[in-house]
């Protein structure tokens, strides 16, 4: 790899470098929860190490799941996390950061902001829109449609927007391109009056947060937990609930679920880690593509702290790897089929049946809902538009 060794490192790298150098006291609180840190140095030895012309540091940071556990742990609350993504922005400048491990998911995220995937369909006076991103669509299109039709029923205007945020872009490193495909969605969204978005994946839901502060931005799960919740029939079981790393720092959300699981009749015991201590499930970061013993080490420290037979999550990726270790269900396979899903039974799709689901989903919401703005987004960024960065608001 040839490697420009006089171009200093970006600006915004260079800040997070000197900040960890300056503020972390290696008290090794971080290195003992993770496994990375552990087999390659605490945050100031990487500070103080790193250098963009090695290709040991350019690569490095794909290690990382940046699932901020660090942060959570340590005394002065350090933003590690931030440092490894300008790290992988990094070698993505450098012209390093198109590793093959990662072609399925940037195709995964292609499809979902492509011509044949997404609908935009915004009802006459919509400022509201359900986003669900997409792996609830694939793995659960009728709970996802029938989240939508509670929606409907107290929001009768209430739009939807099937495509992708473009996390797993902005993830990886590729900071202009995720900047020109989540602008371009922003723009049209805000040009067109909605103020409020409706997550239900925690990834979503930090994208829309961080990066969309002209909106309004609400996890359906806190809407679900102030409304009534269909009739079940008597069930008892205890279940633990997997925080995704995305969402440690949410709380509001945190205690959202845990009413919803308690409303459904479920018992809940809490892990060692929960919260804004809670374990990556082992999909963070993309880290399972370049070390996928690091990614499963994280899957297998969370199934050993589990303190019951079932666990209860929020998030499409994280059912999907903890269910691999046992019985796991999203919260909304519980809300609309408790019975069901505390049998194992709930609907959940696997790929590639996931992307006819989304397919199915796009055909009935066109055929449903009726429009008074709708679009198949065409948009793709090229190199003249990554270039260009963020898209300017109209």
């Amino acid at each position: 790899m040839k490697v420009n060794a006089t171009k200093l490192p970006r600006l915004a790298l260079q800040e997070q470098l000197q900040s960890i150098s300056t503020h972390c006291h290696q008290c090794q609180r971080c290195v003992t929860e993770c496994q990375f840190l552990q087999n390659h140095g605490d945050p100031k030895r990487l500070a103080d190490n790193y250098t963009p012309i090695d290709g040991y540091y350019l690569q490095l940071p794909f290690k990382c799941s940046l699932c901020g556990l660090c942060t959570a742990v340590c005394p002065k609350q350090l933003d590690m996390a931030t440092m490894f993504l300008e790290m992988r922005r990094e070698t993505v400048s450098r012209g390093a950061g198109n590793l093959r491990q990662h072609k399925g998911l940037q195709g995964y995220e292609k499809k979902g902001t492509s011509q044949r995937f997404s609908w935009y369909a915004l009802p006459e006076g919509c400022d509201t829109v359900f986003f669900p991103g997409c792996g609830l669509p694939g793995t659960r299109p009728e709970q996802t449609m029938k989240t939508f039709a509670r929606l409907q029923r107290s929001m009768p205007k209430v739009g939807i927007v099937l495509d992708c945020c473009t996390k797993p872009s902005h993830d990886l490193g590729k900071e202009k391109y995720f900047h020109a495909m989540f602008g371009e969605m922003k723009q049209f969204l805000l040009k067109h009056g909605i103020k409020t978005i409706l997550v239900a994946c925690p990834n979503c839901d930090k994208v829309f947060r961080d990066y969309g502060p002209e909106f309004e931005t609400s996890s359906i799960y806190e809407l679900l937990a102030a409304s009534d919740l269909p009739k079940a029939a008597d069930i008892s079981e205890t279940v633990n609930v997997h925080d995704p790393c995305v969402a440690r720092f949410s709380s509001s959300v945190q205690d959202a679920v845990r009413s919803l699981v308690e409303k459904i009749g479920l018992n809940l015991v809490e892990t060692e880690h929960s919260r804004d201590t809670t374990l990556c499930c082992g999909e963070g970061g993309a880290v399972g593509a370049v070390a996928p013993e690091l990614a499963a080490g994280w899957t297998k420290k969370r199934t050993e702290e589990a303190t019951a037979s079932r666990t209860v999550t929020y998030c499409s990726g994280c059912a999907g790897f903890i269910g691999k270790q046992g019985p796991t269900n999203h919260i909304l396979d519980l809300i609309f089929s408790p019975e069901a899903a505390l049998k194992d039974k709930a609907k959940v799709s696997k790929a590639p049946l996931t992307y006819l689901n989304r397919l199915k989903i796009k055909k009935a919401i066109k055929n449903a809902v009726a429009t008074a703005v709708s679009r198949e987004r065409t948009f793709s960024a090229t190199e003249e538009t990554v270039a260009a960065g963020p898209l300017p608001r109209e």
